[in-house]
């Protein structure tokens, strides 16, 4: 199954990601020549574009490569994408209060575990509220 020229896909929304990922490469040149790390610099901006040339080449016949591309084009793809989503934020909460207690168990603060926790938990309560209101 193709997934070049997906209806309701337009030329933006299938080079976000691609030119997001180039962004960050070229972020990741210059954070890297700040520090004195030329070959940090290039091997940051060469894992970003062959992540992207991967994403590109791939999406046109992988579903899964399309989707990490964001081209959520249909009832069934945003689905996915939500179920992903879902177990991507399970995943990283179990990790914070993971972390979180690993640090009180050796005698430290929690600290920074206490504070991404904090934004997390946050964050759902607040997206919780609103989605709930908003029908």
């Amino acid at each position: 199954m193709s997934t070049d020229h997906e209806p309701g896909t337009t030329r933006g929304q299938r080079w976000a990601v691609p030119a997001l990922g180039l962004a960050m490469g070229v972020g990741y040149i210059a954070i890297f020549l700040a520090r004195h790390d030329p070959g940090m610099a290039i091997a940051g901006f060469v894992i970003m574009a062959v992540y992207v040339l991967i994403l590109v080449t791939a999406s046109r016949r992988s579903e899964s490569a399309a989707l990490l591309r964001g081209q959520a084009t249909d009832e069934r793809r945003h689905a996915i994408n939500r179920r992903a989503s879902a177990f991507t934020l399970n995943v990283l909460v179990l990790v914070l209060l993971g972390g979180f207690a690993t640090e009180l168990i050796r005698g430290n603060s929690g600290h920074p575990w206490d504070v991404l926790g904090g934004v997390a938990g946050t964050t759902y309560v607040l997206a919780t509220i609103f989605f709930s209101r908003r029908g």
